[in-house]
């Protein structure tokens, strides 16, 4: 194995919307040393899709869960096991994603994406696996509902994925088993507080996704994004923080084994 390679720590390659294969992904990313891919579930039909497309393939891993956009439809009676059951898999690294979004005023009652969270968070915690957060303009709730599970729990541990900048985050995560993720849209000329976020981001918590089919980096912005192009994301990090390509790379790798673990790992 090259000793540069990458993992692209959440796409949703399983279900991709413009038809492509999950074999293309593997194929593409190996041309950049993208060798490992976590898919993402957004609801539990979804996360099955993520989990089967993990099975059949070496580096291709799951998380299964319910994103806030979804949270209307959870009934905790019925989907708080199936859920729990799904997760427990061994190609299964995380639960999520999952989390809040107050973005959008049409998104569900802040109520019921609450109690989705906090379920999830529930579930990572009793499998003792991390947590993909979806945290989007809800920072102090977010926090909350972490710092709720942590009075109960002493192994809670997980990812800020796609990070929008939340410098209150990245103080949170400081002395936790924390860490941030950060997508395409860091290379954006308007990213300005994305940049300043990554500035203050201490190296041992750093991770990179692509969140494909989304969020496409400089130099391939406005193309369908790939977990190959996970590549420019680290290209870009490498140059603005000054740090060697193959440093960079061995770090990255560390703190994803950190986080998710040795033994689980190529399968």
């Amino acid at each position: 194995m090259d000793s540069i390679f990458f993992t692209d720590t959440h796409a949703h390659i399983h279900d991709d919307e413009y038809g492509r294969t999950v074999e293309d992904f593997i194929a593409l990313g190996s041309e950049n040393n993208v060798l490992r891919c976590i898919t993402i579930g957004i609801d539990y039909e979804n996360s099955l899709m993520a989990l089967e497309a993990a099975k059949k393939h070496t580096g291709l891993y799951a998380a299964v869960g319910l994103h806030p956009e979804y949270a209307d439809i959870y009934n905790k009676e019925s989907d708080y096991e199936k859920f729990y059951n799904i997760a427990k898999h061994e190609k299964v690294l995380a639960v999520g994603e999952t989390g809040l979004d107050f973005y959008y005023e049409n998104n569900p009652e802040k109520e019921k994406q609450v109690h989705v969270f906090e379920d999830m968070v529930d579930i990572a915690c009793k499998i003792d696996k991390p947590i993909v957060i979806h945290s989007r303009n809800a920072a102090d709730d977010t926090i909350e509902v972490l710092e709720k599970a942590e009075k109960k729990y002493h192994n809670l541990k997980g990812i800020f994925h796609c990070f929008d900048g939340s410098l209150q985050v990245l103080d949170w995560v400081k002395n936790r088993n924390f860490y941030i993720s950060y997508a395409g849209n860091v290379t954006f000329k308007n990213a300005e507080n994305l940049r300043i976020a990554l500035e203050n981001t201490k190296i041992d918590k750093l991770l990179i996704e692509t969140d494909s089919p989304y969020l496409s980096p400089v130099p391939v912005r406005g193309k369908k994004n790939m977990p190959a192009n996970v590549f420019y994301t680290a290209c870009f990090i490498a140059d603005y923080l000054k740090i060697d390509m193959s440093k960079l790379s061995y770090q990255l790798e560390e703190n994803f084994k950190r986080l998710m673990g040795e033994q689980s790992l190529w399968k």
